[in-house]
């Protein structure tokens, strides 16, 4: 009987070949847009919206889903089993491509390359991996600190030579600037060595809205890497309206930011929303549900049968369940509207 090893031989059982299309279509939206934007989300019906709303692609913010799935805060409390959960999750319910928070990679090399292959067996087009130590927290929580200069190059080196697909996009992100035992030269520098180790995007995380840091990050790193692509966060911790002069995305996108994205975009509208709401149930009763109807009858919202697709289940069914037809169109919930279209057409109804 041959050992493990003489069965393996010169074959790497470790790499397979993934074919992530995803990936693809973002890589040629990033060559051939001035600038890719995706709002933060943490579930599944907000990237279905986000499709419907025509943006470019979904962004699985971290935060926001430790906050809207878990109620945690950003402290590296969720898994990278629940993460890429909640990815698939997203992926399967829209056709855009889907960005990742991935963390640090959830400990040393080995769960960082296993975490790159999760997320892209799930379907992910990117993720972004930072060099925090573990367990991060969100670069906008006071505390955090950057691994090493040698352990985070080993990081993203592990990152890019995990991938399975030479399609999918890996960005690292450096907390640097505005770190415990990191500087503004340091940022700079990380992004520099990041480049080199071979991601395809440099994230340089900010402390606040600073149009000189944003103009001088990209200005100063393109100076030695001309080339790299950048992403920005128009962070949900910075009240940008409040600004004298707001950086716009066309600016980021001319700079070199050609991935941009609001982090917890979904989650604070969502949020506002279902909070204004409910107070307004809770002091008006009925009134409360009357005053909601009157925000989405006839939007493109209001049918959650049509947000969940039900009609094209339904067809499924009734192409594979002999009975179902006469128990759908016999039963409580069914309309004209929702009858199968060939039916429709031989009866002459399609026009």
């Amino acid at each position: 009987m041959p050992t493990p090893t003489e069965l393996i031989g010169d074959t790497d059982v470790f790499t397979k070949d993934v074919d992530n299309p995803a990936a693809r279509e973002l890589r040629e939206m990033l060559d051939e847009q001035d600038y890719v934007f995706a709002p933060g989300m943490y579930h599944a019906l907000d990237a279905r919206l986000a499709e419907m709303a025509d943006h470019d692609a979904a962004y699985m913010s971290g935060y926001s889903t430790v906050l809207g799935q878990f109620g945690f805060p950003d402290l590296e409390m969720v898994t990278m089993t629940e993460m890429v959960e909640n990815a698939k999750r997203m992926v399967e319910a829209t056709n855009l491509p889907v960005i990742a928070d991935c963390d640090t990679g959830y400990g040393g090399i080995h769960n960082v390359r296993r975490a790159v292959r999760e997320y892209e067996k799930a379907g992910v087009a990117a993720i972004h991996i930072e060099d925090q130590v573990t367990p991060k927290r969100c670069g906008h929580i006071a505390g955090k600190q950057i691994v090493s200069r040698e352990d985070a190059q080993a990081r993203f080196e592990a990152a890019v030579d995990a991938k399975q697909s030479e399609d999918t996009v890996i960005i690292a992100r450096t907390d640097a600037y505005g770190s415990a035992n990191g500087d503004w030269e340091e940022h700079l520098e990380r992004g520099r060595l990041y480049a080199d180790a071979g991601v395809d995007i440099v994230w340089p995380e900010m402390p606040d809205p600073s149009r000189e840091d944003a103009v001088d990050y990209a200005e100063t790193i393109h100076e030695t890497h001309p080339e790299l692509d950048l992403a920005f966060n128009y962070s949900s911790s910075f009240a940008w309206s409040e600004q004298d002069d707001p950086l716009t995305f066309q600016e980021l996108g001319d700079l070199g930011y050609s991935y941009q994205f609001i982090t917890l975009f979904a989650l604070h509208s969502g949020a506002h929303a279902a909070y204004e709401d409910m107070k307004n149930l809770a002091e008006n009763a009925e009134q409360g549900q009357f005053d909601l109807e009157e925000k989405y009858l006839g939007h493109e919202t209001e049918s959650h049968h049509e947000l969940s697709f039900v009609d094209k289940f339904q067809e499924i069914e009734m192409e594979f369940d002999p009975e179902a037809r006469s128990r759908i169109e016999g039963s409580e919930g069914f309309s004209e509207d929702e009858r199968d279209p060939l039916t429709a057409e031989a009866d002459g109804d399609d026009d």
